[in-house]
């Protein structure tokens, strides 16, 4: 039996694979367990949707192969009991991966020679996309939010959190050393040579510069998200001027971590992320007009293929909400239209993102009332 693999990106084996047929599923799931029963029969009708369009072109050995695995997924409880909002579901004939998202998608199954990626683009696209940390003097949390979303990030095991966990395992003997006191074995406390407040303040300095270095290493390089600090004023003047991550907002939210929910978090911190990523969506389209008047960009379908090929494609934007069934050929860059529902054609808009993705080119998913133009794809050229 395969088992499933749940990812946070596309670094994996399965996207290299060349052999198809390959399923791409997106379901909304729920995290009620009074609706999970529903979530399964979805699930269950998006694979009879697969089975069908799969036998249209492969014998039963192949269907079987492929969708054996996810037919036994559907009676894993404990994976629809652990849900969030969203699911993605990519499986090829030796392995298959699952994808949680924190944001809706539109429920599709799509069955093509690739992968369908364009949701999961989107998903983690850096524009629309930020974190935030809330923090204090004891504690921090970390949190990764959307204009609709968020959702507080679970750390792995083990990870020194509060103070008391990450002073403790640092070394300073020249002024810090912690023991416990009061008859109390649980609760270490910190002191050294200079008064209670200059220690309060070089403790608090020392536990945000592991704070800083920590979000800085394991999440804000690695994904070039925006950082917005929670955080009470006093707190935002030390972690700011001791901070080396160049990700971190100057402006942050000035409020007590107390009483968080991931909704206010999202709503208020997406106070300050929204103009900025309006002011992106706009200087991109802009680009892409100057571009276009010099005949260094274009929305014609057939002419980015050709683009494509040529490796000449710095940026394109796609919509979201608009799909072209048919066939992005790699060699030679045309485009075949065909159906949506014949098992060897996907969505031209998907093929053209991930090849574009892939020969080092940046590719940003945009609501369709953001594109410049009603074509689905723009592309500014490199030269």
């Amino acid at each position: 039996m395969i088992l499933y693999e749940i990812i946070q990106d596309f670094n994996h084996d399965i996207f290299s694979e060349k052999e198809g047929p390959f399923v791409s599923i997106y379901q909304n799931t729920h995290t009620s367990p009074n609706e999970v029963q529903q979530d399964i029969i979805t699930f269950k009708n998006h694979l009879k949707y697969a089975e069908t369009s799969l036998q249209k072109k492969y014998d039963e050995t192949v269907v079987n192969e492929l969708l054996e695995p996810l037919r036994t997924l559907k009676e894993n409880k404990i994976f629809w009991h652990n849900n969030t909002i969203g699911i993605a579901i990519l499986a090829s004939r030796n392995d298959y991966v699952v994808f949680r998202l924190h944001s809706n998608v539109k429920d599709k199954v799509i069955v093509a020679d690739s992968f369908h990626t364009k949701p999961l683009i989107r998903h983690f696209q850096t524009g629309g996309t930020f974190d935030v940390l809330t923090l204090d003097r004891e504690k921090f949390a970390l949190y990764t939010c959307t204009q609709d979303q968020c959702h507080k990030v679970k750390f792995e095991e083990g990870t020194p959190i509060t103070k008391k966990e990450v002073l403790g395992t640092l070394d300073d003997k020249g002024y810090l050393s912690h023991n416990s006191y009061n008859g109390s074995a649980n609760q270490a406390m910190y002191h050294g040579h200079d008064d209670s407040k200059d220690v309060i303040e070089k403790d608090t300095e020392r536990y945000f510069r592991y704070v800083d270095r920590f979000i800085k290493n394991t999440y804000s390089k690695p994904t070039k998200r925006p950082l917005v600090l929670w955080a009470l004023t006093e707190h935002h003047g030390v972690f700011q001027k001791i901070s080396k991550n160049k990700y971190l907002l100057e402006d942050g939210v000035k409020q007590s971590d107390k009483n968080l929910t991931e909704e206010k978090i999202q709503e208020k911190a997406w106070e300050l992320i929204k103009p900025r990523y309006e002011k992106e969506i706009t200087k991109l389209v802009e680009k892409y007009k100057q571009a276009h008047a010099k005949d260094l960009a274009s929305d014609n379908l057939e002419e980015i293929g050709k683009k494509a090929i040529e490796g000449n494609i710095s940026t394109a934007l796609i919509s979201a909400d608009k799909s072209i069934p048919g066939k992005f050929n790699k060699t030679d860059g045309t485009i075949t239209q065909e159906s949506i529902e014949d098992p060897m054609y996907d969505d031209v808009l998907d093929d053209l993102a991930e090849h574009i993705l892939n020969q080092g080119g940046e590719v940003l998913v945009l609501d369709e009332e953001n594109m410049p133009t009603d074509k689905g794809i723009v592309a500014i050229y490199r030269y």
